[in-house]
């Protein structure tokens, strides 16, 4: 009885703690269902072979600092990443603060123009908005121990001289030095907006890329698109839903019946593992995610085929029910374990939308082994125990006495 009880426990947990997730949090959409950009940038110059990651890193850093929700970053050949942005309002903000260099300088500021690099953004610890003396936005800035010792004897040795404060060879202010400053913090001020201001606080925090980069390719994927896909990929999906619940109650009646609840608690445990762990449904992981319907019926048609042998052995409609799943199970775990193979090669091997579909097949994997093997059983029995099925009753006439 306590079993039994366990059973239930878990079997309410399954279907409400998926559907409790997706209530609080939606899943997100990708790039082809939400609209948004996709770039290709190219580096530029000699490329030793840690730049790319490091050019990877950086670009990470920026697009988390404008709040893009899920990008996909990702390398491509030996000089090039892809950064697809979902949902962005101005893709052309984002494509501007996602491509530039951010090359930091400290220079002398004289007649002639600038003199030699004195510190670059490389001793820079951090930066942050802030307010100048008559309350504009500006950038303050903080420079590591070695930074700032330097910073103290460029000031000491330049007094009276300007201090040009250079962003990819563009003078962004150039303060006169009336005193020697220590302590390793400035300001840069150059009557900023708020938003400008905070662009460049990113920049700096995120760090200079260690190369200069191009955008070879920029594409846009408007909204609309998005919107068609998920309606026309739905009406797919409601088709399929509809053709397999009718197959599973035309060959297996009550067992198809369960077959179908199973069959949605599926749909709604893949869905809550991916808002789960914050992935983006895309249209490949659409189509996996319908893909493994199919792979969850699958399981199904193999247990009550195996129930059916058992209950042709003349065994009890307990004991059938229960070798019936028993002997399935070897079956089952096989099938799906070579499906998360290939799931993995997927992730591992592919890139961007094949990456989409591999996540949402191995999710799917998963809720099919926990939905075939568990939760299906559980609402068998309690169709049976509920309405006091007999063993003739549970198949359709006739449907035992097949050879």
């Amino acid at each position: 009885m306590q079993n039994k009880k366990s059973h239930y426990v878990w079997l309410l947990l399954v279907i409400f703690v998926p559907a409790l997730i997706l209530y609080f949090n939606k899943v997100k959409l990708g790039l082809d269902l939400r609209g948004g950009t996709s770039v290709v940038l190219q580096a530029q110059g000699k490329i030793e072979p840690d730049t790319m990651s490091k050019v990877k890193n950086i670009i990470e850093r920026r697009v988390n600092s404008i709040g893009v929700a899920e990008p996909v970053i990702q390398l491509s050949g030996n000089d090039k990443l892809i950064v697809e942005l979902a949902g962005i309002k101005d893709p052309q903000k984002a494509i501007e603060l996602i491509g530039t260099t951010a090359k930091l300088e400290f220079r002398i500021k004289n007649k002639d123009g600038y003199g030699p690099v004195l510190l670059e953004g490389s001793a820079l610890k951090t930066a942050g908005v802030s307010r100048d003396q008559v309350g504009m936005p500006s950038v303050s800035f903080e420079l590591n121990s070695q930074g700032a010792n330097t910073f103290a004897k460029i000031t000491r040795e330049n007094i009276g001289k300007q201090l040009a404060i250079m962003l990819d060879n563009k003078e962004q202010s150039a303060p006169t030095i009336n005193s020697e400053i220590n302590g390793g913090s400035g300001i840069i001020t150059g009557r900023f907006s708020m938003e400008e201001a905070n662009n460049l606080a990113n920049l700096l925090k995120s760090g200079a890329l260690p190369v200069e980069i191009k955008i070879v390719e920029n594409r846009t994927v408007g909204a609309t698109l998005g919107v068609d896909s998920i309606r026309q990929t739905g009406i797919a999906g409601l088709i399929a839903l509809g053709v397999i619940s009718v197959f599973m109650i035309a060959i297996y009646r009550i067992p198809g019946i369960v077959a179908d609840i199973a069959l949605l608690i599926n749909g709604v445990l893949v869905l809550g593992l991916l808002s789960g762990i914050g992935a983006a449904l895309t249209l490949p992981g659409i189509a996996g995610f319908i893909l493994t319907l199919g792979m969850a019926v699958d399981s199904n048609v193999i247990t009550y085929e195996r129930i059916k042998e058992e209950l042709r052995l003349g065994e009890s409609l307990h004991d059938a029910v229960e070798r019936g799943y028993e002997n399935a199970f070897p079956a089952i775990i096989d099938g799906n374990l070579t499906t998360m193979l290939v799931a993995a090669v997927l992730f591992f091997l592919g890139t961007g939308p094949i990456k989409g579909f591999a996540v949402t097949l191995a999710l799917g994997v998963v809720a099919t082994v926990i939905t075939g093997v568990f939760v299906s059983k559980v609402f068998l029995k309690l169709f049976i125990k509920t309405f006091n099925i007999k063993r003739e009753q549970l198949f359709w006439k006739g449907a035992l006495n097949e050879d």
